[in-house]
């Protein structure tokens, strides 16, 4: 496939995930000795992702099919199968080692076991917070990254692209996925869940906006420190996910951190079969050698992809670099001493795609009153983000109490942990205590930026760390439900008066159908 092709969700899910010839080995290993229990099977099957879908797969064609939702383990999972279809799971299947090679191979064997790093983490934490179920924790967390597995599979070039482009060249995660794919990975995986039938978890831990659902949380915060330990401990996103960690399992961070890293071990030694760098074989490095590893991925003798061809084709466009023009002000000037430091800068930025911004308008407008609420959400919310080029946007609603607003719909977050739980606290005046009042919008630029910007609260300013926004209020029948909230997250990528006249007119469009919705 060309690396300037377009991605349809067919030709990604065309071909199943391969397992593992070690999986298949394994099988047949304890399906001859005799005695075997079905623990045994779903040992095996949840240390390899393409195994653990098409063991959903065949539970969900077969008999059992009506018990597919119910599944908490892949030990029930083959009890259900019963004993003579769970032997022959791995019969016919095709096997990695056979199907793939060169980069397209070594891809999906790490993210493969980037996965079951970030799985025997989760799991691990689950039993911590006695969960009732810490292997469906364990499960979802293994099949959160499927859309990359499929992409190895699909368009290895194009996956190629996006980690060159995103580790040595250096691009925010969200960037280098719309130059390499023309969509977000986000988007794929949700597409694939829903097409493979994947279980309630795993999509619920798909969308950022239920971050705050411990066992959601619990998911992400595994799949964010599996993937900042891929450039190692002591990395700068590695060491700002620790703290999170610590908070959510309710311990010091002198505790959490020697705890990971035996987990880390344990997850190794659990699943030596991966011919990858397990995460484990990092924690002897010491601070700044990621770029050893970036360099190890991507040598200088490699043949340079060229991703400046993409980025005409897909809408992604360099910031100007006009010598006259003036820098944004940094947060820091503006923070009142917030303990929020700016995001680096972005090297590119998203391009306004005026069919797609027209497209969102036309079917809000022919939705109207039709449409359900999550529907309508989340055209609006794709129609800023790929319509207007917002990198980041949020719709959070007033919660019961009227005390904050809650991000309900969200798109554009890369799977933050912290910006995913965005709410603002409503318990003192502040500025969006006053945007609440009634329906209205507010841009903060450099014009009016020191009028409004000591009325915003600190945790929100550490929160979103930039200092250039839209929000608008929404009201209906009067009083106030919700606001949406969008950004360009870094400073390079200038906020400007088409997009937010955009940004208001969906707002506008949204607000009817809420309107409608109501009635």
């Amino acid at each position: 496939m060309s690396t300037n092709a377009a991605i349809s969700i067919e030709e990604l899910t065309a071909r199943p995930l391969p397992i593992f010839e070690h999986s298949a080995r394994a099988f047949r290993k304890i399906g001859s000795e005799g005695g075997s229990t079905f623990e045994d099977y779903g040992d095996i099957i949840l240390k390899d992702p393409g195994l653990a879908l098409h063991t959903l797969n065949q539970l969900r064609t077969g008999a059992n099919k009506s018990r597919h939702a119910e599944i908490s383990s892949m030990a029930q999972a083959t009890m259900l199968l019963g004993v003579d279809r769970a032997k022959r799971l791995t019969v016919g299947h095709p096997q990695l080692e056979r199907i793939l090679s060169g980069f397209a191979k070594t891809g999906y064997i790490r993210t493969a076991c980037r996965a079951f790093h970030a799985a025997f983490q989760a799991w691990d934490w689950a039993h911590i917070k006695n969960d009732h179920a810490p292997d469906e924790i364990l499960l979802a967390t293994l099949l959160h990254d499927v859309a990359e597995m499929a992409l190895w599979v699909a368009a290895p070039e194009q996956m190629h692209q996006f980690r060159k482009l995103m580790l040595k060249d250096g691009l925010p995660t969200d960037e280098a996925q719309y130059i390499a794919f023309g969509e977000s990975l986000e988007h794929f995986s949700r597409e694939i869940a829903a097409r493979w039938h994947l279980p309630g978890l795993v999509n619920d831990a798909l969308r950022p906006e239920n971050a705050n659902q411990p066992r959601v949380r619990c998911v992400m915060l595994a799949v964010q420190l599996a993937r900042s330990t891929e450039r190692g401990w002591y990395w700068e996103k590695t060491e700002r996910v620790l703290p999170q960690i610590a908070d959510y399992l309710g311990a010091s961070l002198d505790e959490i951190i020697p705890h990971v890293h035996k987990n880390a071990v344990r997850a190794a030694r659990e699943a030596p079969f991966y011919n990858a760098r397990h995460a484990a074989t990092l924690l002897p490095m010491l601070p700044g050698g990621e770029e050893l590893i970036i360099e190890d991925e991507f040598p200088e003798a490699e043949a340079e992809i060229e991703a400046t061809k993409k980025s005409a084709v897909i809408g992604i466009v360099a910031p100007p670099k006009s010598a006259t023009e003036k820098p944004a002000p940094s947060p820091n000037n503006y923070r009142n001493n917030s303990p929020a430091t700016p995001e680096p800068a972005a090297q590119v930025c998203l391009l306004p795609q005026a069919d797609i911004f027209i497209k969102t308008l036309r079917e809000l407008h022919k939705g109207m009153g039709k449409m359900k609420l999550s529907e309508l959400m989340r055209k609006t919310v794709h129609g800023m983000h790929d319509g207007i080029g917002l990198n980041r946007v949020v719709f959070c609603v007033l919660d019961q109490k009227r005390e904050k607003l809650v991000s309900r719909y969200m798109l554009g977050s890369d799977n933050d942990p912290v910006f995913s739980r965005f709410e603002i606290l409503l318990d003192k005046p502040h500025l969006f205590t006053r945007l609440m009042e009634k329906q209205v919008s507010l841009w903060i630029n450099d014009d009016n930026r020191k009028k409004f910007w000591p009325l915003m609260p600190d945790e929100v300013k550490a929160l979103i760390k930039t200092n250039s926004f839209f929000a608008m209020s929404i009201h209906v029948r009067g009083k106030p439900v919700g606001l949406f909230y969008a950004d360009r997250r870094s400073l390079d990528c200038k906020l400007g008066e088409q997009a937010y006249k955009q940004f208001r007119q969906i707002c506008q469009f949204a607000a009817k159908g809420l309107a409608n919705l109501a009635k």
